[in-house]
Parts: structure tokens; sequence; C-alpha cells
């Protein structure tokens, strides 16, 4: 490797050193150098939009090696002049980010994260409902690409059995009467180390536990990004009712007894009955109807 790098070995040394730092494991081979335990399917822009076929052109993808976060770089271009799908997919986040201040764990080759903006002639007002939208559109390119079971989570989680696949983190900025625009932030499990789930303090799963195949990384985006064109475009021109019956239908609590953490430590139970036009939970409660716009529900402990 040296040789062929024209570098000294002791560069290549701490070059896989620094690879373990990332998560990877490289094996030493006595007499013959270094090994994976398997390939690396690297994201490259082609391949996903070979996938994406005549939908190709609704996207403008980059991939990174490396960035803090790909909502946070993509955030920082929303005043200027990126357009409406333009998509930064990155190889590994050092600082990911989930809901609640949480950090997303995916070491190199892991996962699936990339953010995509999308411009809105309505207000920041007018965008209610669409991290459930987006949900949708996960679940339609999941399960074209060959997942089974897959389920969502109000407000912005998919899920496999009650453990978490993906997640969804969407930042909106602009004005409340318009324009606006929206980064829709997508993390998901591919294939986790051993070592990334013990940092993971909630049931998770990924897509090879589901399938019990490691998937083409390349064509799993390019179905995601088509599905979620479709629904963007959808919910752009009718909001998110046109998608309520749809989502419902995929929802793992729906009928089921919750209990829904609020913001502020306050908790409700009930039985979830659906979600509304504007994407509020509905919860049948012993004193009535509950509608929430935010919080996180769990099964209640029989």
């Amino acid at each position: 490797m040296a040789g062929m790098l024209n570098v000294s070995r002791a560069s290549v040394w701490n070059a896989l050193r620094l690879l373990d730092e990332l998560g990877v494991t490289v094996y030493k081979v006595r007499g013959r150098g270094y090994r994976l335990p398997e390939p690396i399917d690297f994201l490259e822009p082609r391949r996903v939009n070979d996938v994406l076929g005549e939908k190709a052109g609704m996207f403008e993808l980059e991939v990174h090696e490396v960035v803090a976060s790909t909502n946070s770089l993509l955030m920082e271009r929303v005043s200027g002049s990126a357009r409406r799908g333009c998509c930064i997919a990155a190889e590994m986040q050092v600082q990911g980010r989930g809901r609640r201040g949480r950090l997303w764990h995916a070491n190199l080759g892991e996962g699936l994260t990339f953010s995509v903006l999308w411009r809105f002639n309505q207000g920041a007002g007018g965008l209610a409902g669409l991290s459930l939208a987006v949900g949708v559109g996960l679940v339609r390119g999941l399960r074209a690409a060959g997942l089974e079971g897959v389920s969502l989570k109000w407000p912005n989680d998919v899920l496999c059995q009650y453990h978490k696949l993906a997640g969804i983190l969407i930042e909106v900025q602009g004005d409340m009467l318009g324009p606006s625009a929206a980064v829709i932030g997508v993390g998901l499990n591919v294939k986790l180390s051993d070592s990334t789930r013990s940092r993971i303090d909630q049931p998770v799963t990924d897509v090879y536990a589901v399938t019990g195949r490691r998937p083409d990384r390349n064509a799993l985006l390019g179905s995601l990004l088509a599905h979620l064109a479709d629904v963007m475009e959808h919910f752009e021109a009718s909001g998110f009712s046109g998608l309520r019956e749809e989502w419902q239908g995929c929802h793992a609590y729906h009928g089921r007894p919750v209990r829904v953490m609020l913001p502020g430590g306050e908790c409700r139970e009930g039985r979830v009955s659906g979600v509304s036009d504007d994407g509020s939970l509905l919860l049948e409660t012993a004193s009535g109807q509950g509608r929430f716009t935010s919080g996180e529900i769990s099964l209640r402990p029989r």
C-alpha cells in the first residue's frame, strides 16, 4: 500500500488508525497487509440518478465524505441560491442531529444520512403535517425497495416491529405569509455495528436485520428520493389532508393505548384515534378527545 501510494509505511499505519476512530473495522493479514471484513458501498450521484430516472432532474445531489450535519450545511444555503431539490448526502456525520437535541449515531457506511431542500410559496404556517407527509414518502420508498413490515410512529419516526429504523428532522425558514423553505433531514439505519448500537438509548433496527441482506445504498437512496418527490409535490398542491388516510394506515400505534410525553414533562394517556388534517395526534382520553402537536408517544404498560 505504501509503495502504490508513494507514502511511508508510517503514513499508512496512521491512516488505518483514523479508520478505527471512524468505526471501520480493519483486519491485519500477516504477510499480505490489511483487509476490510466487507466492502463499503460508497454513494455515487451517477448511480443514484440512474435509479431516479426521469425524476433525476428534480434533484441536485452532492455527496460529502464527512460533515458535521447535512441539515446544518443545507440550512446555511437556504437564504442563497440553492434551488428546490438540492440534496446533500454524507458518508458520515460527526454531529448528526435528531429531534429534541438528540444525536444521530452511525459510523462510516452504516446508514443513509441526507437532507433535501424544498421551497414553498406558502408561509411556514402552511406546512403543518409536513413531517408526516415525508414519513409516507419514506415508507413508500422502503416498501418499493423490498422492506416488509415498515410502519410509522407519530410524528416523525419510521419503525419495523416497534424498533426505530429511520428518523426525520425538519427545519423551516421563511415568513409566515410566504415564501418559505424546509430542510428535510433523513437518517436511515442500513447496517449498524455493535459499537454504534451500544450508544443508542432506544430499541433500533436496520435494513440488514429486516431483510437479511446488505442493500445497495445508491439504489435505496434513489428509491427514497423518487417517492419523496411524489409526496412533496402532492403536499405542495394540497397539504397533508390527502395523505392522512395513508399515514393512518401505516401508523404502528393506531387504535392502541399510549402515553404521550409532553415537552414540559407532563404526560397524557389515552387511545390513538387518528391524526387531523394538520397532522395533530388525536387521542381519546378519559376527559374527551385531545389534540397534540408535539410530544413523544410510547405504549402504555399493562
